[in-house]
């Protein structure tokens, strides 16, 4: 099986996946930066290409090529590049939803109501996943699947990115974005829901995309990432370790996962 796999450092964890596979894994080929950049990939018809220097150099420096026809495999596989947990709760920094426990009104510690107004604004849970979709379509895996879309029938799998690791509420930063503020509230799964439906619509108006959401067992606190599964966590090649206080990255356990439910999905042609 030939797969082309599209994104940013979070294709590591199929690459790990599929080395430890060894002859019995997927033909993957990479195309992908670290960090930024990813999005100056230019498409014609079913070729992505990188003219941009600064993105060549980043796939010299891991041996991908400058070019790649996606017709040409079994199926693509785009690597985050749509809205995430972070998106969502930078929204919630600003804003509360209506209905949900931090969206009532301040109250004392006895539970009086106070007479000052609430600090931020309320937006109901479809404005809020609306948002969620709308930063969907202005990401890169929203821009490729489109443009490979509307020139041939490749199946196509979106891979959004993984939750960051329920280690955050160890580290030194647990406030940071709001995660403890989730968590306290117990909002952590309807953040999740909001943003799997708000990524789910996007690509449903694109058409024949099948979005692998995070598997239920691999999440923890509901928007989180359970520890077996981000402690493995690669760089981009898939052979380097994350630093020791990285959040954001889940390991060839995590992918293996990915590459099952696309092995699955092809056999059903459920994304062609």
């Amino acid at each position: 099986m030939k797969l082309c796999v599209i994104g940013n450092s979070h294709v590591g964890m199929l690459r790990a996946a599929a080395r430890n596979l060894g002859p019995d894994g997927p033909e993957l080929t990479f195309f992908a930066k670290a960090g930024a950049g990813i999005e100056k990939a230019t498409i014609e018809g079913t070729v992505i290409t990188a003219r941009d220097p600064e993105l060549r150099r980043a796939q010299a420096r891991f041996g991908m090529p400058e070019a790649v026809d996606v017709a040409r495999f079994d199926a693509t596989v785009l690597v985050a590049g749509t809205a995430s947990i972070y998106s969502a709760l930078a929204i919630l920094q600003d804003h509360r939803v209506s209905g949900w426990p931090s969206g009532a009104a301040p109250r004392d510690p006895s539970g009086a109501p106070l007479d000052r107004p609430a600090d931020k604004p309320l937006v109901s849970e479809a404005a809020f996943t609306a948002a969620l979709a709308d930063l969907t379509r202005d990401g890169a895996s929203y821009r490729f699947a489109r443009a490979f879309r509307q020139a041939s029938d490749v199946p196509i799998f979106v891979v959004p990115q993984p939750y960051p690791s329920e280690r955050v509420f160890d580290s030194t930063r647990p406030g940071a974005y709001g995660f403890q503020r989730a968590r306290r509230h117990g909002e952590g799964a309807a953040i999740a829901t909001c943003l799997n439906t708000a990524i789910d619509r996007a690509f449903a108006e694109i058409g024949s995309v099948e979005v692998l959401h995070q598997p239920a067992d691999t999440v923890a606190h509901g928007f989180t990432t359970a520890r077996a599964f981000s402690r493995d966590a690669v760089r981009v090649d898939g052979d380097t370790a994350q630093h020791a206080e990285d959040l954001l990255h889940v390991g060839a356990a995590y992918g293996a996962r990915v590459l099952e439910r696309v092995y699955a999905g092809l056999r059903h042609g459920i994304a062609a």
